[in-house]
Protein backbone atom coordinates (compact mmCIF):
# COMPACT_ATOMS: atom_id res chain seq x y z
CA UNK A 1 0.00 0.00 0.00
CA UNK A 2 2.82 2.67 -0.75
CA UNK A 3 3.80 5.07 -3.39
CA UNK A 4 7.86 5.83 -3.15
CA UNK A 5 10.77 7.98 -5.27
CA UNK A 6 13.78 9.15 -4.58
CA UNK A 7 16.71 10.61 -6.36
CA UNK A 8 20.22 11.74 -6.89
CA UNK A 9 22.40 9.71 -8.99
CA UNK A 10 21.21 10.26 -12.63
CA UNK A 11 19.53 8.57 -15.92
CA UNK A 12 20.96 10.37 -18.93
CA UNK A 13 22.54 13.80 -19.03
CA UNK A 14 20.09 14.68 -21.32
CA UNK A 15 17.20 14.72 -19.08
CA UNK A 16 16.53 18.26 -17.42
CA UNK A 17 17.33 17.05 -13.82
CA UNK A 18 18.75 19.64 -10.99
CA UNK A 19 19.71 18.08 -7.40
CA UNK A 20 19.87 20.86 -5.10
CA UNK A 21 21.33 19.97 -1.23
CA UNK A 22 19.41 22.22 1.19
CA UNK A 23 20.68 20.02 4.10
CA UNK A 24 22.62 17.21 5.11
CA UNK A 25 19.76 14.82 4.85
CA UNK A 26 17.69 16.37 2.43
CA UNK A 27 17.41 16.96 -1.61
CA UNK A 28 14.97 18.33 -4.64
CA UNK A 29 15.12 16.66 -7.59
CA UNK A 30 13.95 18.14 -10.67
CA UNK A 31 12.87 16.09 -13.82
CA UNK A 32 11.55 17.49 -16.92
CA UNK A 33 10.36 16.05 -20.66
CA UNK A 34 12.79 17.10 -22.89
CA UNK A 35 11.11 19.24 -25.43
CA UNK A 36 8.41 16.41 -25.79
CA UNK A 37 5.96 16.33 -28.69
CA UNK A 38 2.66 14.39 -28.95
CA UNK A 39 2.87 12.35 -32.38
CA UNK A 40 -1.06 11.56 -31.70
CA UNK A 41 -4.24 13.03 -29.72
CA UNK A 42 -4.39 10.97 -26.29
CA UNK A 43 -0.27 10.47 -26.40
CA UNK A 44 1.40 8.98 -23.12
CA UNK A 45 5.08 9.55 -22.91
CA UNK A 46 7.36 9.24 -20.22
CA UNK A 47 10.70 10.18 -19.14
CA UNK A 48 12.75 8.87 -16.20
CA UNK A 49 15.57 8.89 -13.45
CA UNK A 50 17.72 6.34 -11.47
CA UNK A 51 17.33 6.73 -8.34
CA UNK A 52 20.31 6.93 -5.08
CA UNK A 53 20.03 3.25 -3.76
CA UNK A 54 20.10 4.66 -0.44
CA UNK A 55 16.70 4.51 1.20
CA UNK A 56 15.16 8.07 1.19
CA UNK A 57 11.36 9.59 1.74
CA UNK A 58 9.63 11.86 -0.06
CA UNK A 59 8.48 14.56 1.68
CA UNK A 60 6.93 17.47 -0.82
CA UNK A 61 5.80 17.47 -4.67
CA UNK A 62 5.68 20.10 -6.70
CA UNK A 63 4.15 20.11 -10.09
CA UNK A 64 5.31 21.81 -13.14
CA UNK A 65 2.65 21.67 -15.46
CA UNK A 66 -0.38 22.94 -17.11
CA UNK A 67 -3.89 22.17 -17.80
CA UNK A 68 -3.83 23.92 -21.17
CA UNK A 69 -0.86 21.45 -22.15
CA UNK A 70 -1.16 18.19 -20.19
CA UNK A 71 -4.49 16.44 -19.62
CA UNK A 72 -3.17 14.90 -16.40
CA UNK A 73 0.37 13.68 -15.07
CA UNK A 74 1.32 10.82 -13.27
CA UNK A 75 4.57 9.72 -11.22
CA UNK A 76 5.42 6.24 -10.77
CA UNK A 77 7.91 4.07 -9.35
CA UNK A 78 9.54 1.53 -11.22
CA UNK A 79 12.30 -1.11 -10.46
CA UNK A 80 13.65 -0.71 -13.63
CA UNK A 81 12.56 0.81 -17.31
CA UNK A 82 11.97 -0.38 -20.57
CA UNK A 83 13.74 2.49 -22.36
CA UNK A 84 16.86 4.62 -21.61
CA UNK A 85 16.40 7.29 -24.13
CA UNK A 86 14.90 11.09 -22.82
CA UNK A 87 11.57 10.77 -23.71
CA UNK A 88 9.47 7.33 -24.89
CA UNK A 89 6.06 6.47 -26.05
CA UNK A 90 4.65 4.75 -23.02
CA UNK A 91 0.95 4.07 -23.75
CA UNK A 92 1.35 0.59 -22.29
CA UNK A 93 -0.74 -0.61 -19.15
CA UNK A 94 0.44 -2.56 -16.02
CA UNK A 95 1.02 -6.67 -17.23
CA UNK A 96 2.97 -5.47 -20.62
CA UNK A 97 6.44 -5.88 -21.07
CA UNK A 98 7.53 -4.00 -23.71
CA UNK A 99 9.38 -1.19 -24.80
CA UNK A 100 5.86 1.30 -24.70
CA UNK A 101 5.69 -0.03 -20.78
CA UNK A 102 5.92 2.65 -18.38
CA UNK A 103 7.87 0.11 -16.13
CA UNK A 104 9.79 -2.86 -17.56
CA UNK A 105 7.99 -6.21 -16.43
CA UNK A 106 4.80 -4.10 -16.23
CA UNK A 107 4.44 -3.34 -12.16
CA UNK A 108 4.41 0.31 -11.66
CA UNK A 109 3.92 2.17 -7.97
CA UNK A 110 1.83 5.50 -8.02
CA UNK A 111 3.95 8.02 -6.40
CA UNK A 112 2.04 11.25 -7.27
CA UNK A 113 -0.86 12.41 -9.55
CA UNK A 114 -1.62 15.73 -11.22
CA UNK A 115 -4.28 17.44 -12.85
CA UNK A 116 -6.51 20.42 -13.64
CA UNK A 117 -3.29 23.07 -12.23
CA UNK A 118 -3.22 21.26 -8.64
CA UNK A 119 -0.71 23.06 -6.42
CA UNK A 120 2.30 20.91 -4.78
CA UNK A 121 1.55 19.13 -2.07
CA UNK A 122 3.57 18.65 1.57
CA UNK A 123 3.19 15.88 3.56
CA UNK A 124 2.96 16.00 7.18
CA UNK A 125 5.24 16.42 9.55
CA UNK A 126 7.03 12.86 10.56
CA UNK A 127 5.84 10.92 7.39
CA UNK A 128 7.01 10.43 4.04
CA UNK A 129 7.16 8.47 1.19
CA UNK A 130 9.51 5.37 1.29
CA UNK A 131 11.70 4.83 -2.03
CA UNK A 132 15.15 2.75 -2.89
CA UNK A 133 16.88 1.00 -0.17
CA UNK A 134 14.81 -2.02 -0.01
CA UNK A 135 12.05 -1.57 -2.28
CA UNK A 136 11.17 -2.37 -5.80
CA UNK A 137 11.17 1.75 -6.48
CA UNK A 138 14.66 2.44 -8.47
CA UNK A 139 13.91 4.76 -10.76
CA UNK A 140 11.28 8.03 -11.06
CA UNK A 141 8.93 7.66 -14.35
CA UNK A 142 6.90 10.92 -14.89
CA UNK A 143 4.23 10.17 -17.83
CA UNK A 144 2.50 13.13 -19.42
CA UNK A 145 -1.09 12.85 -20.91
CA UNK A 146 -1.36 14.49 -24.09
CA UNK A 147 -4.96 15.41 -24.52
CA UNK A 148 -4.32 16.91 -28.45
CA UNK A 149 -1.52 17.46 -30.90
CA UNK A 150 0.51 20.52 -30.28
CA UNK A 151 0.73 23.38 -33.39
CA UNK A 152 3.56 23.08 -35.22
CA UNK A 153 6.76 24.39 -33.20
CA UNK A 154 5.41 23.80 -29.64
CA UNK A 155 7.01 21.15 -26.98
CA UNK A 156 6.48 20.63 -23.62
CA UNK A 157 9.04 20.23 -20.52
CA UNK A 158 6.27 19.81 -18.05
CA UNK A 159 7.70 17.85 -14.82
CA UNK A 160 7.76 17.31 -11.17
CA UNK A 161 10.19 18.69 -8.12
CA UNK A 162 10.35 16.60 -5.47
CA UNK A 163 11.85 16.93 -1.82
CA UNK A 164 13.65 14.00 -0.34
CA UNK A 165 15.29 12.88 2.78
CA UNK A 166 17.64 10.25 3.85
CA UNK A 167 15.72 10.32 7.71
CA UNK A 168 13.72 7.80 8.02
CA UNK A 169 10.24 9.67 9.57
CA UNK A 170 7.74 7.83 12.29
CA UNK A 171 5.33 7.14 9.73
CA UNK A 172 5.55 6.01 6.13
CA UNK A 173 3.02 7.18 3.24
CA UNK A 174 0.98 5.02 0.94
CA UNK A 175 -2.22 4.61 -1.58
CA UNK A 176 -5.46 2.93 -1.75
CA UNK A 177 -7.62 3.33 -4.65
CA UNK A 178 -11.73 2.99 -4.93
CA UNK A 179 -12.39 2.63 -8.96
CA UNK A 180 -14.75 1.03 -11.42
CA UNK A 181 -14.95 -0.15 -14.73
CA UNK A 182 -18.07 0.21 -16.95
CA UNK A 183 -20.03 2.44 -18.58
CA UNK A 184 -21.87 5.75 -18.19
CA UNK A 185 -25.02 5.93 -20.32
CA UNK A 186 -25.78 9.05 -22.21
CA UNK A 187 -28.81 11.98 -21.34
CA UNK A 188 -27.65 11.11 -17.19
CA UNK A 189 -27.65 14.19 -15.22
CA UNK A 190 -26.76 12.00 -12.25
CA UNK A 191 -25.83 8.85 -12.58
CA UNK A 192 -23.70 6.96 -9.53
CA UNK A 193 -20.32 5.00 -10.49
CA UNK A 194 -19.67 3.08 -6.96
CA UNK A 195 -17.57 1.38 -5.49
CA UNK A 196 -16.89 -0.35 -2.01
CA UNK A 197 -14.33 -2.85 -0.69
CA UNK A 198 -12.75 -4.38 2.63
CA UNK A 199 -9.93 -2.92 4.39
CA UNK A 200 -8.08 -6.45 4.88
CA UNK A 201 -4.18 -5.75 6.21
CA UNK A 202 -3.90 -5.80 9.76
CA UNK A 203 -2.53 -2.66 10.43
CA UNK A 204 -4.44 0.15 10.97
CA UNK A 205 -4.06 2.96 8.56
CA UNK A 206 -4.76 7.20 8.97
CA UNK A 207 -6.15 9.08 5.66
CA UNK A 208 -4.08 12.24 5.13
CA UNK A 209 -5.27 13.60 1.57
CA UNK A 210 -7.58 12.24 -1.01
CA UNK A 211 -7.93 13.16 -4.57
CA UNK A 212 -10.73 12.59 -7.13
CA UNK A 213 -10.26 12.10 -10.91
CA UNK A 214 -12.91 11.83 -13.35
CA UNK A 215 -12.12 13.60 -17.05
CA UNK A 216 -15.48 15.72 -18.57
CA UNK A 217 -18.20 13.90 -16.95
CA UNK A 218 -17.56 13.86 -12.97
CA UNK A 219 -20.06 16.38 -11.30
CA UNK A 220 -18.64 15.25 -7.83
CA UNK A 221 -16.57 11.77 -5.88
CA UNK A 222 -17.15 11.38 -2.56
CA UNK A 223 -15.62 9.07 -0.48
CA UNK A 224 -16.32 6.74 3.04
CA UNK A 225 -15.31 4.68 6.11
CA UNK A 226 -18.40 2.47 6.98
CA UNK A 227 -17.92 1.02 10.19
CA UNK A 228 -20.73 -0.61 12.55
CA UNK A 229 -23.43 0.99 9.70
CA UNK A 230 -22.08 4.65 10.12
CA UNK A 231 -20.18 6.25 7.54
CA UNK A 232 -17.56 8.61 7.96
CA UNK A 233 -16.77 11.32 5.44
CA UNK A 234 -12.89 10.85 3.58
CA UNK A 235 -13.34 13.30 1.63
CA UNK A 236 -15.60 15.46 -1.32
CA UNK A 237 -14.77 17.13 -3.92
CA UNK A 238 -15.27 18.20 -7.80
CA UNK A 239 -12.77 16.48 -10.50
CA UNK A 240 -13.39 19.60 -12.11
CA UNK A 241 -11.20 21.56 -9.67
CA UNK A 242 -7.60 21.09 -8.96
CA UNK A 243 -7.13 17.13 -8.75
CA UNK A 244 -5.07 17.88 -5.83
CA UNK A 245 -4.25 16.07 -2.83
CA UNK A 246 -7.03 17.52 -0.40
CA UNK A 247 -7.29 17.59 3.46
CA UNK A 248 -9.32 14.70 5.00
CA UNK A 249 -12.83 16.01 6.13
CA UNK A 250 -12.04 14.47 9.47
CA UNK A 251 -8.20 14.57 10.52
CA UNK A 252 -7.44 11.55 12.78
CA UNK A 253 -9.72 9.17 11.27
CA UNK A 254 -8.42 5.56 11.57
CA UNK A 255 -9.14 3.08 8.73
CA UNK A 256 -8.53 -0.55 10.38
CA UNK A 257 -9.07 -4.40 9.46
CA UNK A 258 -12.78 -4.90 8.71
CA UNK A 259 -13.51 -1.74 7.91
CA UNK A 260 -15.75 -0.88 4.97
CA UNK A 261 -14.30 1.67 2.51
CA UNK A 262 -16.78 3.48 -0.38
CA UNK A 263 -16.96 6.11 -2.99
CA UNK A 264 -19.64 7.80 -5.07
CA UNK A 265 -18.61 8.86 -8.66
CA UNK A 266 -21.81 11.01 -9.76
CA UNK A 267 -21.95 11.52 -13.76
CA UNK A 268 -23.44 14.08 -15.85
CA UNK A 269 -24.08 12.75 -19.40
CA UNK A 270 -26.40 15.48 -20.46
CA UNK A 271 -24.19 16.58 -23.49
CA UNK A 272 -23.73 13.09 -24.79
CA UNK A 273 -25.25 11.35 -27.26
CA UNK A 274 -23.69 7.77 -26.98
CA UNK A 275 -22.53 5.76 -24.07
CA UNK A 276 -19.20 6.67 -22.38
CA UNK A 277 -16.94 3.71 -21.44
CA UNK A 278 -14.27 4.03 -18.33
CA UNK A 279 -11.07 4.45 -20.11
CA UNK A 280 -7.61 5.84 -20.53
CA UNK A 281 -8.54 8.29 -23.12
CA UNK A 282 -10.03 11.88 -22.63
CA UNK A 283 -13.01 11.07 -24.44
CA UNK A 284 -13.47 8.41 -22.38
CA UNK A 285 -14.55 8.55 -18.04
CA UNK A 286 -12.52 7.32 -14.90
CA UNK A 287 -14.01 7.18 -11.66
CA UNK A 288 -10.79 7.00 -8.79
CA UNK A 289 -10.85 7.82 -5.25
CA UNK A 290 -7.22 7.93 -4.06
CA UNK A 291 -6.57 7.63 -0.76
CA UNK A 292 -3.11 8.56 0.72
CA UNK A 293 -2.25 7.35 4.57
CA UNK A 294 0.06 7.27 6.65
CA UNK A 295 1.18 3.95 9.17
CA UNK A 296 3.55 3.23 11.71
CA UNK A 297 3.84 -0.22 9.68
CA UNK A 298 7.18 -0.45 8.78
CA UNK A 299 7.02 -2.86 6.41
CA UNK A 300 7.44 -2.17 2.65
CA UNK A 301 4.01 -0.86 1.38
CA UNK A 302 2.73 -1.63 -2.77
CA UNK A 303 -0.27 0.32 -3.96
CA UNK A 304 -3.84 -1.35 -3.19
CA UNK A 305 -6.39 -0.70 -5.56
CA UNK A 306 -10.13 -1.80 -5.50
CA UNK A 307 -12.48 -2.32 -8.33
CA UNK A 308 -15.95 -2.41 -9.28
CA UNK A 309 -17.95 -3.35 -11.97
CA UNK A 310 -20.71 -0.05 -12.42
CA UNK A 311 -22.84 -2.42 -14.60
CA UNK A 312 -23.20 -4.92 -11.90
CA UNK A 313 -22.67 -3.20 -8.56
CA UNK A 314 -24.47 -0.56 -6.77
CA UNK A 315 -24.36 0.63 -3.23
CA UNK A 316 -28.18 0.23 -3.03
CA UNK A 317 -27.69 -3.42 -3.19
CA UNK A 318 -26.38 -3.50 0.95
CA UNK A 319 -27.93 -0.39 1.75
CA UNK A 320 -31.06 1.22 1.84
CA UNK A 321 -30.87 5.25 0.16
CA UNK A 322 -31.42 6.86 3.83
CA UNK A 323 -28.35 4.81 5.47
CA UNK A 324 -26.04 6.34 2.15
CA UNK A 325 -24.75 10.26 3.23
CA UNK A 326 -27.20 12.59 2.01
CA UNK A 327 -24.97 14.72 0.39
CA UNK A 328 -22.54 12.05 -1.53
CA UNK A 329 -23.80 13.47 -4.63
CA UNK A 330 -23.77 16.89 -3.81
CA UNK A 331 -21.69 19.94 -4.33
CA UNK A 332 -22.96 21.59 -0.82
CA UNK A 333 -19.93 23.30 1.06
CA UNK A 334 -17.03 23.24 -1.84
CA UNK A 335 -15.76 25.98 -2.46
CA UNK A 336 -15.80 26.61 -6.18
CA UNK A 337 -18.93 25.29 -7.37
CA UNK A 338 -20.09 27.82 -9.14
CA UNK A 339 -17.32 26.88 -11.49
CA UNK A 340 -18.73 23.37 -11.62
CA UNK A 341 -22.43 24.31 -12.32
CA UNK A 342 -20.89 26.53 -15.38
CA UNK A 343 -19.18 23.24 -16.94
CA UNK A 344 -22.33 21.38 -17.22
CA UNK A 345 -24.35 24.22 -18.09
CA UNK A 346 -26.27 23.93 -14.46
CA UNK A 347 -28.07 26.75 -12.52
CA UNK A 348 -28.60 24.56 -9.31
CA UNK A 349 -27.06 21.98 -7.07
CA UNK A 350 -28.47 18.69 -7.08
Amino acid sequence: MICTVFALSFLATSLFVNVITASSSTYSLTIRMKDAVPTRPDDLQCTAIKLDPEESYIIKLDPHASRQTAHHMMVYGCKDIPSHDSVWDCHQSDGYNTENSVCRGGERQILFAWANDAPAKTLPEDVGIRVSGATDIKYMVVQLHYASIFPEGVTDNSGITITLTHQRPPMQAGYLILANVGFIPPKQQAFPVESYCQYNADFPIYPIGYRTHSHELGYVTSGYRVRGGEWMEIGRMSPQLPQTMYNVSNPGMEIKQGDMLASRCTMNSMDRDDTTHIGATHHDEMCNFYIMYATYKQDILTTIICYQDTQSFSLTDIFSAEEIPSDASSLKGIPGAEKVLEHFHMTELI
